[in-house]
């Protein structure tokens, strides 16, 4: 039998891995294929990966044929060298012929990898084209062979960045569900200040949920992710939000950053919590009929580590003690007089709402 490893952080798994792995299945007339995800790679920090269960599942959910995941390096722990589980495979398959599948970025490090003439006398290297120009002195010293495949534009670090397109839509699903590489996306969607307050609000958010006896995941995730897409441009907030039928006709510009977080986070990053994602919805704005999570969130929002209103640390305090003797305080303090001295003129229903919670 023909049979390649595919070994990588696979984090996560994206459609040009898929892609790379039927180029190489058909251009080598492999009999499988076998996914190999690092526990970690040396040259990359731990904090760099989801967990080795979350990689496992989200390769599992894209396998097509001929492709399997073999869990080899996650389970064996420690530093992921090649050497180890190209050995693992020869040992486990001894008659068939292996391959190795790395991409050309790889090229140029070959000559550093832990026993290197080891693994070329052991498996046949493979290099994928990953677009970039590197020394074919490796690809001779090796006597590696170059697929002649098509370049893939997809990535991890893009995802990470921010680009949900690289994956495939149950895998998103999944990250969603499980609330993966928000931190990565978020920090590249806003500056660090913003990004600041995201986490500042999601630890006080997560402290008023334990003393109501509150999910303090949900109330951390529902402040983690509140601020998602606040510093869009009002052009790519109204733009994202056309084919949802709102404008701004029928949107109040305070409530545009809720409003896109919400959509975004739901129909996007596929986050699933409706609870959640309604405390998003109206965390500025406020409603006539609120949550617990979103009483929090409001709160969490308006006074957490950072804001510097007068009195601020006593407000804390009251909404620390007394969830809704703390909302009174903040929505007067922090919304009413606020937008009044402003010289805000506010609708009849947002009056309403404002003079419904205040104290």
């Amino acid at each position: 039998m023909k049979i390649a490893i595919f070994g990588g952080s696979f984090n996560p798994v994206h459609k040009g891995h898929i892609m790379i792995a039927k180029d190489a299945i058909n251009m080598l007339n492999l009999d499988k294929l076998y996914f190999v995800p690092a526990n970690k790679n040396p040259f990359k920090k731990v904090s760099d990966y989801v967990s080795n269960e979350h990689r496992i599942e989200m390769l599992k959910m894209v396998l097509e044929n001929k492709m399997e995941v073999s869990d080899f390096e996650t389970k064996r722990g420690g530093n992921s060298y090649t050497i180890d589980t190209v050995k693992y495979f020869k040992n486990k398959f001894p008659n068939d012929e292996l391959f190795l599948l790395i991409g050309s970025d790889n090229v140029t490090k070959l000559n550093k990898w832990k026993d290197i003439d080891e693994i070329a006398s052991l498996v046949k290297i493979v290099v994928f084209n990953r677009n970039n120009k590197y020394s074919k002195i490796n690809l001779k010293k090796y006597n590696c062979l170059k697929l002649k495949n098509e370049f893939h534009d997809f990535s991890s670090s893009q995802y990470r960045s921010g680009n949900l397109s690289m994956v495939e839509e149950n895998v998103q699903e999944y990250i969603g569900k499980n609330f993966l590489y928000f931190e990565d996306i978020a920090k590249s969607f806003l500056s660090i200040e913003r990004f600041k307050h995201l986490r500042f609000t999601a630890e006080f958010a997560a402290e008023l949920a334990k003393n109501n006896s509150m999910s303090i995941k949900k109330a951390y995730q529902a402040g983690y992710m509140h601020d998602i897409t606040k510093e869009w441009s009002e052009q790519k907030a109204y733009s994202f939000l056309k084919k949802y039928g709102l404008n701004e006709q029928n949107l109040l510009p305070y409530q545009l950053h809720q409003t896109t977080a919400y959509y975004w986070l739901k129909d996007k990053y596929k986050y699933p919590d409706l609870e959640v994602l309604e405390a998003i919805k109206i965390h500025t704005s406020m409603a006539l009929e609120m949550t617990e999570l979103a009483k929090i969130l409001f709160i969490a929002d308006k006074i957490c580590q950072g804001r510097t209103w007068k009195g601020v640390q006593n407000m804390r305090k009251i909404a620390l003690e007394n969830l809704n003797e703390g909302l009174k305080i903040v929505t007067q303090v922090c919304a009413l007089d606020w937008n009044i001295e402003k010289g805000i003129i506010f609708t009849d229903e947002q009056e309403k709402i404002y003079k419904k919670w205040a104290k």
